[in-house]
């Protein structure tokens, strides 16, 4: 309903859009803050009208999770997790807000039909006639493999909106006969030519001094601006402000060891698998298990018989042999079979979601406390400062609340307090006794000023900060940027001095006075590496055979001088080949304009995340301040 309201807004002055903003206005109310947690709708986002929900975060989360193997289990790796899914959602709901504003329609028949067509291209949806399998039926397939059918239909809407998006915008674009034939010659037209590359030596330019500097900041200082910057109070609690008392006598390493005596506990096994899905194939595979465990029983070859007749698709190079493995790196009613066989026996039949095996057992092992005690020693001492560098932030933050004198906290519970310098919203930001103060940057820009933090981790801290004021966007003065303003200077001034001295020298003689000249036979300008820079490109597109090319930089900044020895012109295109190649010019340009757009709104978005979450209803991005340790930063709740 509000959704509908704001395309009211954007298109419609009449009596009706009058009442609708009327109507609005006593919904202002409802949606102002009651002193009530904000979003128990259990909504993660908003993003322009479109809503993330907590079940498609989770989602999102676990499969990240599941991609990033150990690193996930910690706390840290969890919150990482959650952060990247809740980011990937944002774009995606961004791109659907895109395509909305683009009038991009795909109607559920569409999806029917691109769903179907994608699921008869694999044979284990098919019936044994060709016929597609019973959509329930293809639903159970793809649960067991942590998807779903409403999964799939969800991405074919994706797919085919873009495809109509990128069709509907390509076809507006405007590529002339001009360019479709540059870029036939920059493709096709053979070259040969010599080439000279010089690098500019900044290290050989002075420092000019400050009034110098001034004066280039001044006429180069829109180069030099710099974003909203934010200045932050901060107590940061690391491992050193604990002293030696993480430390983990022998006692507490082996109680530790036996708690966790599983974890380091290993099987090695052998295995034959027979491949089901359903149930009439669950019971034929069960068949064959059981006829092949005779065979084995009486003296077959596990590593022949799993060789020949093992479904899985490693079987044929590794005879079934799976080597040494940790519960958690198999499926739970696999392991249980196996752990509890003795050496060299033979499993009865065990299902699982990829069939039915046949299992023996060749071995187990245990890591000794000696093994293990080091990184146990770690662990603990990582587990203990986590522990209580929460707590004691914890504390610091019950005293402050959400908005309190931090400073007069600080002093209370005998905690340093430092205050950074301006930060911007990028990779860049660095806070002096943060080593990974990036990761604190979302939080910092995500409160308002005056906003107290919850317990942030950052990396090897834990930190609770305030900010304390925001500075607009402008550029800074010289004595905050001097090393980036010296390093600009010297670049432009080395790169000045290598022209000046490169045009004087050709003027004397051929591209030899100037240095090592690199020839390079029959390339073609795409080709050809050092044409990626648009200024060489032209040069070599437009300068006559045997003449020498203009000076040009290349993209890592080396002067380029080149002379054409022999072209060869490019074959005349077809009528097919033209449109193949303005199609992907089209499209090149479309990528641009869609990335643009989609940059433009995630900025715009951010700038307006509204109260209580209007403008995220509307026309902003809003994101819930209660879903948790993905944006509050908080692993001490």
């Amino acid at each position: 309903m509000l959704r509908n309201f704001r395309k009211a807004f954007q298109g419609n002055q009449t009596p009706t859009a009058i009442l609708m903003m009327l109507t609005l206005a006593g919904m202002v109310a409802y949606l102002a803050p009651s002193g009530r947690p904000e979003a128990a709708d259990n909504v993660v986002a908003r993003v322009y009208g479109h809503e993330i929900l907590k079940g498609d975060w989770d989602l999102a989360t676990d499969y990240i999770q599941r991609s990033m193997g150990e690193k996930a289990r910690t706390d840290e790796g969890f919150a990482y997790a959650q952060r990247t899914a809740l980011g990937m959602l944002v774009d995606k709901a961004i791109k659907e807000e895109q395509a909305e504003r683009h009038h991009v329609v795909v109607t559920d028949q569409e999806v029917r039909e691109d769903l179907v067509s994608m699921l008869k291209r694999y044979e284990f949806f098919k019936n044994a006639d060709g016929t597609l399998r019973p959509l329930a039926e293809i639903d159970r397939i793809l649960q067991s493999s942590r998807t779903s059918l409403k999964e799939l239909e969800k991405q074919s809407r994706e797919r085919l909106v873009q495809q109509k998006l990128n069709a509907q915008l390509g076809s507006e674009m405007p590529v002339d006969e001009a360019w479709i034939n540059a870029e036939n010659r920059v493709r096709n037209e053979k070259i040969s030519l010599e080439a000279v590359s010089l690098t500019p030596d900044p290290s050989t330019v002075q420092d000019p001094g400050d009034a110098k500097l001034e004066a280039y900041l001044k006429a180069s200082g829109p180069r030099f601006q710099q974003g909203p910057r934010r200045i932050i109070q901060f107590v940061a609690v690391d491992m050193a402000s604990f002293g030696n008392t993480l430390n983990p006598d022998d006692a507490a390493l082996k109680a530790a060891y036996e708690s966790k005596k599983a974890e380091y506990s290993e099987l090695k096994a052998s295995h034959i698998l027979f491949k089901a899905k359903t149930d009439e194939e669950f019971a034929a595979a069960t068949e064959k298990a059981l006829k092949l465990r005779e065979e084995l029983v009486k003296g077959a070859d596990f590593a022949k018989k799993a060789e020949a007749l093992s479904e899985d698709p490693s079987a044929k190079s590794n005879k079934g042999d799976l080597g040494w493995f940790k519960a958690g790196q198999m499926v739970k009613p696999f392991v249980d079979a196996a752990s509890a066989l003795k050496e060299g026996e033979l499993s009865q039949p065990v299902r699982t979601n990829f069939g039915v095996h046949i299992i023996r057992l060749e071995g187990r092992r245990t890591k000794t406390f000696d093994d293990v005690k080091e990184s146990l020693r770690s662990e603990l001492a990582q587990e203990r400062f986590t522990s209580r560098a929460k707590e004691k932030l914890a504390q610091l933050r019950k005293r402050t609340g959400d908005h309190g004198d931090l400073s007069a906290a600080a002093r209370a519970l005998n905690l340093q307090l430092k205050t950074s310098k301006p930060l911007l919203n990028d990779s860049s930001a660095q806070i002096e006794g943060v080593p990974f103060a990036t990761m604190l940057v979302n939080e910092v820009f995500r409160l308002k000023v005056g906003d107290i933090s919850q317990v942030q981790n950052a990396g090897q801290a834990f930190v609770v900060f305030k900010v304390l004021s925001e500075l607009p966007s402008a550029v800074p003065p010289l004595k905050e940027i001097r090393a980036k303003v010296l390093d600009s200077w010297k670049t432009e001034e080395a790169k000045r001095l290598l022209l000046e001295h490169a045009t004087a020298q050709l003027k004397g003689g051929g591209l030899e006075a100037l240095g090592a000249v690199q020839a390079v036979a029959d390339t073609t300008i795409k080709t050809y590496p050092e044409a990626a820079s648009p200024s060489i490109r032209k040069e070599l597109l437009t300068t006559a055979t045997g003449q020498i090319c203009a000076p040009a930089w290349t993209n890592d900044g080396k002067l380029w001088i080149g002379k054409i020895t022999v072209r060869t012109p490019a074959p005349d295109m077809n009528f097919e080949q033209r449109r193949a190649l303005l199609t992907e010019l089209q499209n090149q340009l479309v990528t641009k304009q869609l990335d643009a757009e989609v940059q433009f709104l995630a900025t715009e978005g951010r700038l307006r995340p509204g109260f209580s979450s209007l403008w995220g209803r509307f026309n902003g991005i809003w994101v819930n301040p209660n879903i948790g340790p993905a944006e509050q930063g908080d692993q001490g709740q």
